[in-house]
């Protein structure tokens, strides 16, 4: 194994190297984690299956409005769908700023996320990161070797122009040698937990 996929590798054991903002648009889907924890925490009465989900600072909110959707969902069947909708768009809405995200409303159930969220998921399930890996390694390598053959066409330009007709050519030099650099280092910084999804 090369020392670039055994770095990757690495990371990916960590479950490192999910973006937070596919990690996050996840957490706001109908048929998301915690929609489906603030849904059954309704459907069996029981707060402590949603809260986990708010930081404890948030609690008293998610209280108050999981005892005003309890209270309100049992009039009628409108009443219910309406209330347990109140309740999961608090919860998650709660979570995201948990993130430090905005909260931008509920995406549709079967929102596709891509294949990264689901090989995820299945290996906290089963603890086998193979689908995960494969996944990761062949992408990271990919954007490597794209970003790293941008860089070197690049350098056909001088960095230290001459003339102002070669100043443009110099500027996209620049550009593709630092996004090359960059996007290493945050493949550095994911495998030391430096990125990811936040507390």
């Amino acid at each position: 194994m090369t020392k670039i996929k055994a770095l990757v590798v690495s990371a990916l054991a960590a479950g490192l190297l999910l973006g937070p903002q596919s990690a996050q648009a996840h957490c706001d889907s109908a048929d998301g984690p915690v929609a489906a924890a603030a849904q059954k925490a309704l459907d069996t009465g029981n707060i402590n299956l949603a809260l986990p989900y708010a930081q404890a600072a948030a609690e008293a909110e998610l209280r108050a409005a999981f005892a005003r959707s309890l209270k309100v969902r049992t009039l009628s069947a409108d009443a219910k769908a309406l209330a347990d909708r109140a309740f999961i768009e608090t919860t998650v809405r709660l979570h995201r700023a948990s993130e430090g995200a905005a909260y931008t409303g509920l995406k549709p159930a079967g929102t596709d996320f891509g294949p990264a969220i689901p090989a995820a998921e299945r290996a906290v399930e089963t603890g086998d990161l193979s689908q995960v890996r494969v996944l990761l390694v062949g992408e990271i390598e990919h954007a490597l070797h794209e970003r790293l053959a941008d860089a070197r066409e690049a350098r056909k330009a001088s960095k230290e122009p001459k003339t102002a007709d070669q100043v443009e050519a110099a500027r996209k030099r620049v550009r593709a040698e630092f996004a090359f650099v960059g996007f290493v280092e945050s493949l550095r910084q994911a495998a030391h937990g430096e990125v990811g999804h936040k507390e």
